[in-house]
């Protein structure tokens, strides 16, 4: 297993030549994938790249579906480009799965190049987003909608109320009514896939009108400090006076605007595109679409896995997505705990979530654990939950996965209570011991992920990434 160590790739003849053309969506990434390859086995530590440049005709920002929706912690578009392109990791059956699919990164770009993408996550406003961001919609029929939703709204004056966790932190009660006002409207004039096209733009609106900071994933009520710069608390004095003065019904069409216009992008690009099919919500336990009985996911069955898992110190889904599950009635304020009880890798573990773990892992992980908990002994049990859940996570993946099948997954590592946690590490060892094997392991420098260490201070800052390549033997 590699050590850690980096080999920086040096780009052969074939790569710079296809590079130097600015090939766009349609190329085969298979010549880049054997490149990855080559260098690795070569030399048997992980290579250093850095896939922006690598794939430097995917666009940053804001590109097709991609930015319909805010989430924290996104993959990066260019390495799921990078997989889903590559034909030599497809078989005759084109199903790419993401059991952690987040806002739908992978889906998207496996569904650009048309594949079936299959997705899991035990967020549902994730499900939703990635459903509505590979849904070919008809932007004629978006637009027409769009103004019956805008003409019933500015009729309508009463609407039920909805209730938002901590809502007087969040909202005044006329901006609260107006989103309740424009909420009915949607309800009680959008139906089925378009509908939930629409909730997706309300649930911007509904966050953007808030007084949660802009800037944080978790909301945090956006105020002034003494410890701000003057030009910093000129910004929030801004941004304040805007949310007061803002027209809730202009801002939401606005919103859905420009993701009808983002959804034509896609149209042209790829008209046929697949929408993603919903495989569960719990990546231990992938289910058949096709089947009433919650039967599981055949064995066997998937040639492609991309996906990114949380880290041992995990962002905030839940949390960071709160406002948004109550307002669409995915979780009430009352069930963000639960929901965020059966996410792999959250922060915090309540007595009545905890479980007696019997399994011993591997001793290093053992040890690991034992440093910690002569620090903190809950983060100690959060960490050794979080492995014990991944394990099972992964051991799903190997099942479904099918021979000579190939599963990438993106990983960080990150610190709990001083100690290092090689997230990477206990991947290769878990997956090389349910017959896996590492074809590739690459290291990508990012923009930093940091794990809300202002709260957790025990938490850590994400600078890099590996991305680790299997073949199922």
């Amino acid at each position: 297993m590699p050590n850690g160590s980096k080999k920086k790739l040096e780009y052969s003849q074939e790569y710079q030549s296809a590079k130097d053309s600015h090939f766009d969506h349609a190329i085969d990434t298979s010549f880049l994938v054997e490149e990855l390859r080559h260098k690795f086995q070569r030399s048997g530590q992980y290579v250093e790249v850095d896939f922006r440049n690598l794939l430097n005709w995917v666009r940053v920002g804001d590109q097709l579906t991609h930015q319909i929706h805010p989430y924290p912690a996104k993959l990066l578009p260019h390495i799921a480009h990078c997989f889903t392109r590559a034909s030599i990791l497809q078989h005759q059956d084109h199903r790419v799965l993401d059991p952690f699919c987040g806002s739908g990164t992978v889906a998207l770009e496996a569904s650009l190049a048309g594949h079936s993408p299959y997705v899991a996550d035990a967020n549902p406003i994730a499900l939703l987003i990635t459903k509505v961001k590979t849904t070919a919609y008809s932007p004629e029929e978006l637009r027409r909608v769009l103004t019956s939703i805008m003409s019933k709204a500015r009729r309508l004056r009463t609407a039920p109320e909805i209730p938002v966790v901590n809502q007087h932190i969040w909202y005044d009660k006329s901006k609260k009514k107006s989103l309740e006002i424009l909420f009915r409207a949607l309800l009680e004039t959008a139906d089925g896939d378009i509908r939930d096209f629409f909730l997706v733009g309300f649930s911007v609106a509904a966050r953007r009108l808030s007084w949660a900071d802009p800037a944080i994933s978790v909301p945090v009520t956006l105020r002034k400090k003494e410890n701000f710069s003057d030009a910093h608390n000129s910004r929030i004095d801004t941004r304040l006076a805007w949310i007061a003065t803002a027209d809730t019904f202009t801002e939401f069409q606005k919103i859905c605007i420009a993701n009808i216009e983002r959804v034509q992008e896609c149209n042209l690009l790829q008209p046929a595109r697949l929408a993603a099919i919903q495989v569960g919500s719990d990546a231990r336990s992938l289910k058949c679409p096709w089947m009433s009985d919650e039967s599981s996911l055949e064995a066997g069955s998937i040639p492609l896995i991309v996906t990114s898992p949380p880290y041992g110190s995990a962002q905030k889904y839940i949390r960071a997505t709160s406002l948004s599950l109550n307002w669409l009635s995915l979780a009430g304020p009352n069930g963000l705990s639960e929901l965020e009880g059966r996410s792999i890798g959250r922060e915090h573990l309540p007595a009545h979530r905890r479980i007696e773990i019997v399994d011993q892992l591997p001793t290093a992980y053992e040890d690991l654990l034992l440093r910690i908990k002569r620090r903190n002994e809950m983060r100690a049990r959060i960490t050794r939950q979080y492995l014990h859940e991944m394990k099972s996570a992964l051991a799903e993946m190997a099942r479904v996965t099918m021979k000579n099948g190939h599963v990438v997954i993106v990983i960080g590592n990150n610190a709990v209570c001083g100690e290092s946690l090689r997230n990477d590490e206990f991947i290769v060892d878990t997956l090389e011991g349910l017959g896996l094997a590492l074809d590739i392991g690459v290291i990508d420098h990012i923009k930093s992920r940091g794990l809300m260490t202002k709260r957790n201070k025990t938490a850590s800052v994400i600078s890099r990434e590996c991305v680790l390549v299997f073949r199922k033997q």
